[in-house]
C-alpha cells in the first residue's frame, strides 16, 4: 500500500497531473509548425499551361519512326545477288562435268549467304531490343497528379516517375531517388546496375532494376540518346569492297 505525501497541516498533497504522451509524428508546436526538409517535398511537375506552352514550341517527344528490314527482306537481299548467281551457275555446271572435289568451291555461296543472314538478323534483334522508346507508357506527374501517358505526349521538362522494371524513355536528370538503381548495359555495356542520386543523368534505353524515383526530361524526340542510336543503327548500307566493285553487284 502506497502512502501519499502530506503538507504541514496534515492534509494530503494533490497529485500532479501526468503529462500527455508526445506523439512522434505530431507537431510539437502547432503555432510554429516544423518545416520538412527539401528532400521530403515532392515536386508537382509541370502545370497544364507549361505543357501547352512547350507543345506550341514543338518541345515534344517526336520519336523518329524506326526503319528495320524484315527477316524475309534480309534473306532475299543475301540470297538473290549477282555474285551468288554467277558462282551458282558455275557450280551447277561443275557438278555435272567435273569430279565432286572440283565443285567444292560452290559451298562458299552457302557459307557466305548463311553468315550474311545470321549477322544481319542478329543486328536486327539488337536494334529491335534498343527501340524501347515506343513501347513503354511512362507515368508523368503534372499539377501534382501522376498519370500514364504515351511517350509521344512527353514534353521537355516533364517529371517522369520511375519504379522497378520501368524503362527510361527520354534523357533526363534525376530529381528524386529512393535507392534508385538503373541498368545501362544495353547502351554502355556496363553489366552492373548504376546507383543514381538526385542530379545524376539518365539515358533513354536504360531501365530500373531496383528502387524508385523521378527524373526531369532534358532531351526528347530525336535528341534523346536511344533515338539517335536507333536511327543511326537502322540505316542500311552495303559495304563497298574490291570484290563487290569488280563484279558490279550493285
Amino acid at each position: 500500500m502506497t502512502q501519499r505525501a502530506v503538507d504541514s497541516s496534515g492534509k494530503p498533497k494533490p497529485r500532479r497531473p501526468r503529462p500527455a504522451p508526445i506523439d512522434a509524428g505530431s507537431e510539437l508546436d502547432p503555432v510554429h509548425p516544423m518545416k520538412l526538409p527539401d528532400s521530403a517535398v515532392r515536386s508537382t511537375g509541370l502545370t497544364a499551361a507549361e505543357v501547352a506552352e512547350r507543345i506550341a514550341r514543338g518541345e515534344v517527344n517526336d520519336v523518329p519512326v524506326r526503319s528495320s528490314r524484315s527477316v524475309g527482306e534480309i534473306v532475299r537481299a543475301n540470297v538473290f545477288t549477282r555474285f551468288n548467281l554467277i558462282i551458282g551457275v558455275l557450280w551447277l555446271v561443275m557438278l555435272f562435268v567435273a569430279p565432286f572435289q572440283d565443285s567444292l568451291f560452290g559451298y562458299v555461296i552457302i557459307a557466305n549467304t548463311g553468315i550474311g543472314i545470321v549477322q544481319e538478323w542478329r543486328a536486327k534483334k539488337t536494334l529491335d531490343g534498343l527501340a524501347v522508346i515506343g513501347e513503354a507508357k511512362p507515368t508523368v506527374r503534372r499539377d501534382g497528379v501522376a498519370a500514364e501517358i504515351s511517350t509521344s505526349e512527353i514534353v521537355l521538362g516533364d517529371l517522369v516517375e520511375l519504379g522497378p522494371g520501368d524503362k527510361v524513355v527520354v534523357d533526363g536528370a534525376v530529381a528524386e531517388a529512393d535507392n534508385l538503381e538503373i541498368d545501362e548495359s544495353l547502351l554502355t555495356g556496363e553489366a552492373d546496375p548504376v546507383v543514381k542520386q538526385p542530379g545524376d543523368p539518365v539515358m533513354s534505353g536504360s531501365f530500373v532494376v531496383a528502387g524508385g524515383g523521378a527524373f526531369s526530361a532534358t532531351k526528347v524526340g530525336r535528341e534523346a540518346y536511344a533515338a539517335q542510336l536507333a536511327e543511326e543503327a537502322s540505316r542500311f548500307t552495303l559495304v563497298q569492297s574490291e570484290l563487290r566493285s569488280g563484279i558490279s553487284t550493285q
